[in-house]
């Protein structure tokens, strides 16, 4: 029928009605139930009434609301949508945020939605819809092809803001893919009562191929179809017929199966930006977010090892909880930070459980898996370091013990570290309780592990007559020096004086500064593209702050030396701005080059933004960021960026790559690279035309006033190199080996043939048990070809992958075989 209209000249209208129904934003989840209750009841009534009437509707959780909460209402949907009455549009579990969810939790998203209404509905849909993500990641075109998906409708942001040709274009992905796209810029609702004045607008519009796709409904909050609104629309449909206009009850699939696809234009841009402010409003969610995703990935990854390995299962449904968790709290106003401050705290205590649940189920998988070879001798202490990834990783590894007795006098006990065999670099450092004994211990030690393998190691003691000291540290510059280059922090300033390697700059003086910028109430960054201003920035404390910030009775020096050993050592630098306090620990691995940056800032300054600066030498140099299962050049003009677990700035042959823990937001500008840490505008002040968006006579709570944690790790080299090890440093880095403790019973090793990748750019993005089996995704981080010899257990062989090629395999049996990127069972 659409095919014989497109060869027509009747223009077509594709009406698709819709509600628009944030789960969160100025409310909790409960108040987005009842609304659902009710738009769903009165839809359902105007499909049963009005001859011809499509309603539709999307979002697996929202359905899963219906069905447990008014299951007549579900049978009611259910038959509505086998009558054609009700479409089941987009198919996902809701609509996430687009740019900061890994592909992984993408493809989640997809999978529990898909699920959900095949098993539910019988339905898939074809079109995929994000009405009101802030903003769309390329990465997206493969995962959505892959998932059947033949098209995609989105609502955000304007045509002129990304720059996309017009509302209808084939987008183009980072592995060079393409789908059909609408942007729905108009919006997704008409208003109650208003649906002849978006009618009219889109009368006014050419479309493409004669076809007009008109999204509308009362939304936001509820609302969907109203009987005034439906009564003038059948009234339209005769009048504007006479016209060669028709006005179609349709559905999204309709529109797409009206457009040609060769008639449009090509774009390979992310669609975006959109509303800037969010890649760092309520850092503390998009933290906590990483977290999850962080925990739940490398959980699912030990479990099915553990199970592998030993044929013990762990609760598997408790990760499906924990995958929930991590679904909803990635819907686009909460991990955006646009939410108010009790949905904000809904969603920490959320994830937080749902990361209690895992840390349970990490456990069981490491004590699974842990054998001991040797009986451990009187006063050593066992250590199992765990690698949960398919590479071996060398790397700094924490552990934290506690000695057989207290040492009451005042003799010190250190370690050594022997491994393999062999003695590996180790040293103690403060560890996190400050009872003033010696009884508890941190050792941090340097190893390297096999992939997925629980490697033994045992910690010696060393009864020294008193602790070891720390370095002179009188001169105005401190200098370290390791294996490949050296760093120099100033004591007078407090900052990086100079970063190197093999002699050849990686930041320039004043590297670390802490700029306060001028931000407003806005979380969302409405009408910002940037955030230029320089207000101030932090300054050294002086002795007697310092005293202060620290809680001691007297002054004390603000730069100094904390912790040193083989392994690092750990310069502390305290700052201060106005009302507020920051904390920076340089961690320098002079057998690395590697340095780490843990910052502790104590905010108190609403309507400011915070940026940590790190000025590079190359001042025409690039600015690269991990995207979605892909990379991108970021803006260079002082733009605000958006990235997820890496950014690299770039010389000609040289690189400094810098990688976060849900850190997202950045600028860069000559050189200069400004992490965005944190900005404290008011919760979900909204700013419409020039009204006041805060009312003046009263407190106002304020997004991230308090205490923030960031960590980053920067380290620099030849730039194939740092480009080319990115991704694989930046999962490790999130997903990190760790260590325990633990007096396993003396037994044999794990008998196992073993998990490996032999190419470092290819990631495991998943390992998982399925009914039968398990599924393994995998992923080449590269822009180039790739291969990979690889050992699963039995099977062994080589694979090929395309640039940014995402494939799944299903093991089972002892063989591995293709499948689909979200194997069914």
């Amino acid at each position: 029928m659409e095919r014989r209209l497109l060869m027509s000249r009747t223009k077509t209208l594709f009406l698709v009605c819709n509600a628009h129904l944030d789960l969160v934003w100025q409310w909790e989840w409960h108040e987005s139930l009842a609304e659902a209750l009710s738009t769903f009841r009165i839809a359902a009534s105007f499909c049963e009434t009005y001859d011809g009437f499509i309603f539709n509707h999307n979002e697996a959780k929202l359905y899963q609301w219906i069905e447990e909460y008014d299951p007549e209402l579900f049978y009611k949907i259910q038959k509505l949508v086998q009558e054609g009455k009700w479409h089941i549009m987009g198919g996902w579990y809701l609509q996430p945020d687009c740019v900061m969810s890994s592909g992984e939790s993408i493809l989640r998203q997809i999978e529990k939605g898909s699920n959900y209404f095949k098993e539910k509905f019988g339905y898939c849909p074809q079109t995929a819809i994000n009405v009101d993500s802030f903003g769309h990641d390329r990465g997206l075109v493969q995962l959505l092809l892959k998932c059947g998906y033949t098209s995609y409708l989105v609502g955000r942001p304007s045509i002129e803001t990304c720059k996309a040709p017009g509302n209808d274009f084939l987008w183009e992905g980072y592995d060079g893919s393409r789908i059909p796209v609408h942007l729905a810029a108009e919006g997704y609702n008409s208003g109650l009562g208003k649906v002849e004045k978006k009618l009219e607008y889109y009368r006014r519009q050419e479309g493409t191929d004669n076809a007009v796709l008109a999204l509308w409904g009362i939304g936001n909050h509820g609302g969907g179809p109203s009987r005034e609104d439906l009564d003038r629309i059948s009234l339209l449909q005769e009048q504007w017929k006479k016209e060669g206009i028709l006005l179609k009850h349709s559905t999204p699939e309709m529109y797409f199966d009206a457009v040609s696809e060769s008639a449009l234009p090509l774009f390979k841009e992310e669609i975006g930006p959109s509303m800037v402010g969010c890649y760092t409003s309520q850092v503390r969610i998009k933290q906590m977010h990483r977290l999850l995703e962080n925990m739940l990935y490398q959980t699912e990854k030990l479990l099915s090892v553990a199970q592998l390995y030993t044929g013990a299962s762990g609760d598997w449904k408790a990760l499906d909880q924990a995958e929930e968790t991590l679904l909803f709290n990635e819907f686009h106003d909460i991990l955006p930070g646009t939410s108010v401050q009790c949905a904000e705290e809904a969603a920490l205590r959320d994830m937080g459980g749902a990361i209690a649940l895992l840390e349970k189920q990490r456990t069981w998988a490491f004590i699974q898996m842990c054998r001991q070879t040797r009986e451990a001798e009187p006063g050593i202490i066992p250590i199992f370091a765990c690698n949960p990834h398919p590479w071996p990783v060398k790397t700094a590894i924490e552990c934290e013990f506690q000695l057989q007795d207290q040492g009451w006098d005042n003799t010190y006990t250190d370690f050594e570290v022997e491994y393999e065999g062999n003695i590996i670099p180790s040293q103690l450092e403060k560890e996190g309780s400050s009872i003033p004994l010696d009884w508890r211990k941190r050792l941090v030690f340097m190893a390297e592990i096999p992939p997925f393998t629980m490697a033994s190691l045992y910690a010696r003691p060393k009864v020294l007559t008193h602790r070891p000291k720390l370095p002179n540290t009188e001169e105005t510059i401190i200098r370290m020096a390791g294996t490949l280059g050296n760093l120099s922090v100033n004591k007078e300033t407090g900052l990086i004086e100079s970063y190197m390697f093999k002699g050849k700059p990686l930041l320039l003086p004043g590297a670390g500064r802490l700029l306060v910028i001028s931000d407003n109430e806005d979380p969302w960054g409405m009408t910002v593209s940037s955030f230029p201003n320089i207000e101030g920035e932090f300054k050294l404390a002086s002795e007697e702050q310092a005293g202060y910030i620290c809680g001691l009775k007297e002054k004390t020096e603000p730069v100094r030396i904390i912790e040193h050993g083989e392994v690092r050592t750990v310069i502390e630098a305290l700052f201060v701005y106005k009302r507020s306090t920051a904390i920076m620990h340089y961690k320098f691995e002079p057998l690395t080059n590697r340095l780490d940056l843990e910052l502790r800032l104590q905010w108190n300054e609403p309507n400011h933004m915070v940026k940590l600066s790190l000025p590079s030498p190359w001042e025409d140099g690039e600015c690269w960021g991990q995207k979605m299962l892909g990379r991108s050049r970021l803006y260079e003009n002082g733009y605000e960026n958006v990235s997820q677990k890496w950014l690299s700035v770039c010389g000609n042959d040289l690189a400094l790559t810098v990688l976060n823990r849900g850190s997202h937001g950045s600028s860069f500008e000559n050189g200069e690279l400004r992490l965005t840490l944190l900005r404290s505008p008011a919760y979900t002040a909204h700013p419409i035309d020039d009204r006041p968006i805060l009312p003046q006579d009263r407190f106002l709570p304020r997004i991230d006033i308090g205490e923030r944690l960031f960590q980053f790790s920067i380290q620099g080299g030849d730039r194939e190199e740092r480009m080319g090890l990115a991704d694989k440093e930046a999962a490790v880095f999130n997903e990190a080996p760790f260590a325990r403790s633990y007096f396993a019973v003396k037994s044999s090793p794990v008998q196992s043939a073993g998990i490996r990748i032999e190419n470092e750019r290819i990631l495991l993005m998943c390992l998982k048990r399925q009914k039968s089996g398990f599924l393994i995704r995998l992923y080449n981080s590269s822009p180039q070809y790739q291969k990979t010899a690889y050992l699963f257990m039995e099977a062994a062989g080589e694979i090929e992958f395309y640039p940014f090629e995402v494939k799944s395999y299903h093991y089972f049996q002892g063989s591995l075989y293709s499948c689909n990127i979200i194997a069914d069972d």
